[in-house]
């Protein structure tokens, strides 16, 4: 079964993000894909590289991309959610005349299409507030 995921809840401030991941590393594990996961509202600050964790608690960032690499899996913030809480790629920094860029390299900057796209072409979407 091919799954569309939808990450709404923030990195560190809501267990939800860390409910999906897990939620995907089990369907992975069971023979299921994952087309996508797109990150939308506070969800985007799952791909801020900047953000700061201790060496005992989760990084939320380097999970994501640890489970995007060995799943061949897609990361994709939203553009507006993510521009509106300052979440930017290089491009964008450049684009916007920032001092720089944090959104990590592994994650696509793209707009509801893609979420869109995604749940028409998967058998199931999962969204995690």
């Amino acid at each position: 079964m091919d799954i569309n995921l939808i990450v709404n809840g923030a990195a560190y401030s809501r267990q939800s993000a860390y409910t999906a991941l897990k939620f995907a590393e089990q369907a992975c594990d069971q023979g299921h894909s994952i087309s996508q996961v797109f990150f939308y509202r506070d969800g985007v600050s799952q791909g801020n590289f900047l953000a700061m964790t201790l060496a005992d608690e989760f990084n939320a960032v380097e999970a994501w991309v640890a489970f995007a690499r060995d799943h061949d899996v897609k990361l994709v913030v939203c553009v507006s959610a993510a521009e509106r809480r300052g979440i930017i790629n290089q491009q964008q920094q450049a684009e916007f005349g920032k001092p720089s860029a944090n959104l990590h390299p592994a994650f696509a900057v793209e707009g509801l299409g893609a979420m869109h796209d995604a749940s028409l072409s998967a058998n199931r979407t999962v969204t995690f507030r």
